[in-house]
């Protein structure tokens, strides 16, 4: 991310994740895995858990194999928007794809939807509320995108969207900085961490079974017709197997792994604010993100600090690098806060794909045969792996075709085994298209 002066630390400053603090995540199954099940979900993040509930609620035999503790990939990591949006427009993905795109799109709105219905529906304690959500020009070139994308939002989708030009945005951001807006309604916030918890609880509750600390290192079809799912010295003969793994496929899904790059975001949080500064940086609460392809994306959380995220590099980089840089980048945007001290700094991993496209159905694994996945949800996950997660219980169950995403064509990331070597360079090229607005 390069060098950056140091961020200044709260005396209980820690490299560790907001949302995991006073929140208590289920226990896992005791005891051994059986050694027959009907379907396998490999990864107990969102996607997986809705998979498995949905699965169990059929009457299936479910397990969920989860290579670390519960509660602490990427499902936890994030920023808590929940965003009805993909990275291309109802427009563009029209052009691109014809009615299809007009599917996807629905899908997103669709996902959108379970969750509200999810949280109300079995009053989860998450901090939900329909924020709203706030795209903020970086350049003026993108102004005239955002006046497009009302238009998109009133007349293709019949949503609420309204553009703000540059006088107009000091009633929603305390910022100089930036050109336009764009302000949507339909876009939520949560905290992630009780939101998974919960629907840990629910999967748990309808009769499937999670273990942790199972990371599956096989699969491979076997005599019965089946699959013989292997994670350390467990083996588990399955009917079906649903990889719910994101950005963390590697070797038991080569084909799968080619497609998928799994990229640092970082967040920083800083102390409680006073209510007065928090507002002189968001007055009404919104969930505010740029149109940089190196995005910056920030919120208050539901306790009262300023939490905002990114990266500006597509280099490897730890958190202690990526908090000094954020914190910069947070003061370009909020001067206000110069005298604020972090107290949260943590990474995760992205799954971001080509095309910039959710993708699923099945992919091929060694020795041949398929098995179903869901992936690459880019940076919008908490709204889509939870949809996809759904999907998969009644797609495997027989009900209805694979999503819309399975029709996608999926294609690969150039070079994925040299990203190293290489992204660093693209990384660059990225920046300079942010200079110039494109």
């Amino acid at each position: 991310m390069g060098q950056a002066p140091p961020a200044p630390l709260g005396r209980d400053f820690s490299p560790s994740v907001l949302w995991h603090f006073g929140v208590e995540v289920p226990l896992a199954s005791a005891g051994d895995p059986p050694l027959e099940a009907d379907v396998v979900v490999v990864g107990a993040g969102y996607a997986g858990v809705r998979a498995a509930t949905g699965l169990a609620a059929r009457g299936k035999q479910v397990v969920v194999l989860e290579a670390d503790d519960l509660g602490t990939g990427a499902s936890t990591r994030n920023g808590g928007m929940v965003i009805p949006e993909l990275k291309a427009g109802p427009r563009a993905l029209a052009r691109r794809y014809g009615p299809l795109g007009r599917e996807l799109v629905d899908s997103v709105f669709s996902a959108v939807n379970l969750v509200e219905n999810l949280i109300a529906e079995n009053n989860i304690d998450c901090d939900y509320h329909r924020f709203g959500g706030l795209l903020l020009a970086h350049h003026r070139s993108q102004v005239a995108h955002l006046q497009e994308e009302v238009s998109e939002w009133r007349d293709d989708l019949g949503e609420e969207a309204q553009f703000l030009s540059r006088s107009e945005l000091s009633t929603e951001i305390g910022s100089d900085k930036y050109f336009g807006g764009l302000l949507v309604s339909r876009t939520g916030g949560l905290q992630p961490a009780k939101y998974h918890a919960a629907l840990v609880d629910l999967a748990l509750k309808a009769g499937a079974q999670i273990f942790d600390h199972k990371r599956v290192t096989s699969i491979a079809q076997d005599s019965r017709g089946g699959y013989q799912v292997k994670a350390g010295s467990t083996v588990i003969h399955a009917d079906e197997v649903f990889l719910a793994t994101n950005a963390y496929a590697d070797a038991i899904a080569p084909e799968l792994a080619k497609r998928v790059l799994p990229m640092g975001s970082f967040i920083i949080a800083t102390e409680v604010l006073d209510p007065e500064l928090a507002a002189s940086c968001i007055p009404n609460g919104r969930m505010v993100y740029d149109t940089k392809n190196f995005l910056f994306y920030w919120r208050i959380s539901p306790d009262g600090r300023m939490v905002f995220g990114g990266r500006t590099s597509l280099a490897t980089t730890t958190v202690a690098e990526a908090q000094d840089v954020l914190y910069q980048k947070l003061l370009s945007v909020h001067p206000q806060l110069v005298s604020t001290n972090l107290e949260y700094a943590w990474g995760g991993n992205v799954a971001i794909t080509f095309d910039r496209l959710p993708h699923c159905g099945r992919t091929p694994i060694p020795g041949g045969g398929s098995v179903a996945f869901a992936t690459g949800c880019n940076g919008t996950g908490v709204a889509l792996a939870t949809w996809f997660g759904d999907q998969a219980a009644s797609w495997l169950s027989g009900e209805i075709a694979p999503p819309p995403f399975s029709q996608l064509p999926f294609p690969k990331v150039p070079l994925v085994s040299l990203r190293n070597w290489y992204l660093p360079v693209v990384g660059q090229y990225f920046h300079w298209r942010d200079q110039i607005g494109r």
